[in-house]
């Protein structure tokens, strides 16, 4: 590729789009706003792309082996039941991996590396100042307003709010403890090291925030996450403090999670019951998705698709394994053992060496330890606005940064294998586009169904599935919107089982397209196919009452 720019400028280039990636993954996390979420991957491919122009003296930011296991990755995606969920799951693994390479990418520039870590306390701080302001304000008066019938919520959605549990500008509690799990290390280390008064001062004020924004989440897994992080960075600190800190943390630690576990008790009687037991049950369906699908898995980002099939009484329903281990075994196949054990060892080795030399590489790696110590009881590795920073770091901790040796000649083969690269990365951005307009407009359709206009919460559904018609849920929302409100339109009943019917054959696992189905067959007369695909329904969730052969009267009865 051609070069861009000197050196100097490239790297600064490279640092600002870090920095920006980061602000953006964490203030507005991409599994809660669409439009971030193309805004990240716009980002990392331009940082690819600047990565990619230093040309043939570039230190090799992945290993030769990984572009043998492609075939796997994409025979995975291919076979899938849902092309769509597999897509998105591949793509968002594909915005990880370039986040690790742009953390690598930056990793030898020492300033770049102070930048990065007191960007990512700066916003540990505003995310924990917000956290505070939800717990002390803003869900009082939200669960206020519920109570006294000026707001219209749900029962569970009263729970939460007066448990008070914040998750910040994240979607759970436990992804503001894993994003306070990434900090706090970084946070000890620069309060710990910094000889000035008043830097220290406001360092520590800043290290106190972050730990009662955690403490207000009571989350087990983003403590025990938290533990193994800071004290993974113990060697990095003065070793006049380190014996100290060492046990002042194991006794936070374990008054921590005596108080969690008690705080949990009072949710255990609210909707949701036992976390614990809870992750039992899913782990236990992962692990049989694993022994039934061993090759290629379930496919990617159909583990909720599949899961209904395994669960058990008192088990809840969940589109995550809360283990991403197991999870990307049973979406992805056995294979994928062999990248995730690659990274264990890497982030372990590198690790092991930093906390020996005690070195800078060390609070980026216990960070990264902390966060892979939490994906064995939660999913945040799925969670954008947590992965891509700990994506970043794990680059920085492992990454070697730029090569002092010249650049070898160039080969041939390097312009074709880099205009593979940029159409990759382009075939990356338009499916992030397409996807999160497809998104925007499936909100806008809920929202115009709630205020009550069908009319245009249907045209902007036909509008999504035009943006994205291998995605099912466009084609879901048009059939569930006209078994609502149009079955006395013989048109709109036509158009809503046309719907159905494409929505079963984009995602033939899901139990409740089958359902929708049987509804449009039965209001039609066609009582053999709508027993058909009620037995499908069924077979996709046994435990489901409604989906029961035997319950073909429920669906006359909700049969318009």
């Amino acid at each position: 590729m051609l070069e861009l720019g000197g050196p100097g400028s490239r790297k600064t280039l490279i640092t600002a789009l870090a920095c920006g990636l980061l602000a953006l993954a964490v203030l507005q996390p991409p599994e809660v706003h669409a439009w971030s979420r193309v805004a990240c991957k716009v980002v990392l491919a331009a940082a690819a792309c600047l990565v990619l122009s230093r040309g043939a003296g570039a230190p090799r930011l992945l290993p030769r082996w990984i572009w043998g296991l492609l075939p796997f990755g994409a025979a995975a995606v291919l076979s899938a039941a849902c092309r769509s969920h597999a897509l998105d799951e591949a793509s968002d693994a594909l915005a990880l991996v370039l986040a690790v390479v742009l953390g690598r990418a930056i990793a030898a520039d020492a300033r770049a590396r102070d930048v990065m870590t007191r960007l990512f306390v700066a916003l540990a701080c505003v995310v924990a100042l917000r956290a505070v302001v939800q717990r002390y304000l803003t869900y009082p008066l939200e669960a206020e307003a519920l109570r006294t019938g000026r707001a219209e919520g749900s029962a569970y959605v009263l729970a939460r709010l007066e448990l008070g549990r914040p998750s910040g500008p994240f979607t759970l509690p436990a992804a503001l403890g894993g994003f306070l799990a990434l900090t706090l290390p970084l946070t000890l280390v620069l309060a710990a090291t910094e000889r000035r008064t008043a830097p220290r001062a406001t360092l520590a004020l800043a290290g106190l925030l972050q730990m009662a924004a955690l403490a207000l989440t009571c989350s087990v897994g983003a403590l025990f996450a938290t533990a193994i992080s800071v004290l993974l960075v113990l060697p990095a600190l003065p070793s006049r403090r380190r014996a100290l800190l060492q046990g002042a943390i194991a006794a936070a630690t374990i008054a921590g999670a005596v108080l969690f576990l008690h705080a949990r008790r009072l949710e255990i009687a609210t909707p949701g019951g036992d976390p614990l037991l809870l992750r039992a049950g899913n782990w236990m369906a992962a692990t049989k998705m694993i022994r039934d699908h061993p090759l290629l898995g379930t496919g990617p980002g159909s583990f909720g698709t599949f899961y209904p099939r395994y669960i058990q009484p008192g088990m809840n329903e969940t589109r995550y394994a809360h283990n991403s281990y197991l999870q990307v075994l049973a979406g992805w196949g056995a294979w994928a053992a062999l990248p995730i054990l690659a990274l264990l060892t890497a982030v372990s080795g590198k690790l092991r060496a930093a906390r020996r030399a005690a070195d800078g590489n060390l609070p980026a790696l216990a960070a990264a330890g902390g966060f892979l110590a939490h994906n064995l009881v939660d999913f945040t590795a799925f969670l954008p606005g947590v992965a891509i920073p700990a994506a970043i770091l794990i680059g920085l901790g492992v990454g070697e940064g730029e090569s002092g040796a010249s650049p070898p000649r160039r080969r041939p083969a390097r312009a074709l294998l880099a205009g593979l690269a940029l159409a990759g990365l382009a075939a990356f951005v338009v499916q992030a586009a397409a996807v999160a307009r497809s998104q925007f407009l499936l909100e806008q359709a809920s929202a115009a169904a709630v205020d009550g206009d069908i009319a245009a919460s249907l045209e902007l559904a036909r509008a999504a599935a035009r943006v994205r018609p291998e995605d099912e849920a466009p084609q879901a929302f048009v059939a569930e919107g006209v078994l609502a409100h149009g079955m006395g339109d013989s048109g709109l009943r036509a158009e809503g089982q046309r719907a159905a019917a494409r929505a079963v054959d984009l995602d033939r696992e899901s139990a409740i397209l089958h359902f929708f189905a049987a509804r449009y067959h039965q209001a039609a007369g066609e009582t053999a196919e709508a027993y058909r695909e009620l037995c499908a329904a069924h077979r996709l969730y046994p435990l489901k009452e409604l989906y029961r052969p035997g319950a073909e009267s429920a669906v006359r009865k909700d049969a318009p």
